[in-house]
């Protein structure tokens, strides 16, 4: 029987495609709007791309195949930030999304990761071979194996707990389990803790907990005060679990803007404007190859770091969440480039995957 996700994701998809085939409508779903980003007071130079030397005609062919109405079906927005300088911002729905909130989907794991480095920076945090069972002892059940379970694991999705994303948000946000904690480590095991990566949204979850164990503050409040309020970021949501913790895997809601923040961020080695919010170090190794991922093939070769995607064919970092949002970092040319979509779908179904990210960019990386 099908999960209750995999049901209502069912259901989605078919009304999206309704709508797509002119079911509904036949007028156009997107729109051209201006690429020039307005001077704000929210922490942001803008420029134009000729300021900053973007070929103008590399840009023209991305903003034409983002407003496209065959591909990115679901696209919001798309920015460009080169040299700490906002000098593209398209919104192809609504000019209006520049001010909303999005979800981000798993690019809330980089946001975590972030907030992790942080709390181990301060001293919270033993080190990465730290015990998830020295932490939280009277969570476990009588499993020597399952105790065995590493910070760093959790990190590198390789706790070898199963299970699968299709029922995690259910069982947890939905069926709100007594012990949500207990509840994820009485899984079954697919592996040795440490002996393959299998991405999956409860290792995150698990992260969350232990920050909020070891530093006396959710997942949210420490990352607010940390991280958002040091950017300026202050309009966010977050989802917790019916016990209060903050979801680490996903669930994190910001504004383009503050999107392309957090990129510049880590591009500057854990600065923003000049004043260290993250430890460079954990900047650096985050943000390294920390694990093989599976299923890639050339030249679609992705590694993984501490919550981040490594792209080795661009040299480029970035976080990715499902529909297509990304904060795509390329250290070589000093850019960020962050997109936006909605809603919560299929990233193959709508064209909204790493590759076809990659395409869509491909003119501005070259």
């Amino acid at each position: 029987m099908k999960s209750l996700t995999t049901i209502l994701l069912i259901i989605i998809h078919f009304i999206c495609l309704m709508f797509l085939s002119g079911c509904v409508s036949d007028a156009p779903f997107k729109f051209e709007g201006t690429t020039v980003p307005q001077q704000m007071d929210d922490g942001w130079q803008v420029a134009s791309p000729e300021d900053v030397n973007i070929n103008q005609v590399a840009l023209d062919e991305v903003y034409k195949n983002f407003v496209s109405e065959d591909r990115f079906l679901n696209a919001i927005s798309l920015l460009v930030v080169k040299n700490r300088k906002l000098v593209f911002e398209a919104y192809c729905r609504s000019a209006d999304d520049r001010d909303r909130l999005g979800h981000l989907a798993s690019v809330t794991k980089s946001i975590t990761s972030l907030a992790f480095g942080i709390a181990k920076s301060e001293g919270f945090i033993d080190s990465l071979g730290q015990r998830l069972y020295d932490i939280m002892p009277e969570k476990f059940p009588s499993d020597v194996q399952k105790r065995s379970i590493t910070l760093q694991h959790l990190l590198t999705m390789r706790s070898g707990l199963s299970f699968d994303n299709d029922v995690f948000s259910v069982e947890i946000f939905a069926d709100k389990p007594s012990d949500p904690i207990k509840y994820i480590l009485k899984k079954p095991m697919y592996a040795a803790p440490g002996e393959r990566y299998y991405y999956r949204d409860c290792d995150p979850h698990l992260i969350s907990y232990a920050i909020q164990r070891l530093t006396g503050k959710t997942l949210e409040q420490w990352t607010k005060e940390r991280l958002f309020d040091p950017l300026g970021i202050s309009d966010y949501y977050w989802v917790s679990d019916h016990k209060g913790t903050t979801a680490g895997a996903f669930g994190l809601w910001l504004k383009p803007r503050d999107m392309a923040k957090i990129g510049q961020m880590v591009l500057d080695h854990g600065q923003w404007q000049g004043v260290q919010i993250v430890d460079s170090s954990w900047v650096a190794i985050s943000t390294q190859k920390q694990v093989e991922t599976e299923d890639h093939t050339e030249p679609y070769i992705y590694h993984y770091g501490y919550y981040w995607w490594i792209i080795p064919r661009w040299n480029a970092i970035s976080a990715f969440g499902s529909g297509g949002n990304y904060i795509f970092i390329i250290p070589s040319k000093e850019m960020v480039i962050v997109m936006t979509s909605m809603p919560d779908v299929d990233s193959d179904l709508f064209d909204q995957n790493l590759p076809s990210f990659e395409e869509l960019i491909r003119p501005l990386l070259e």
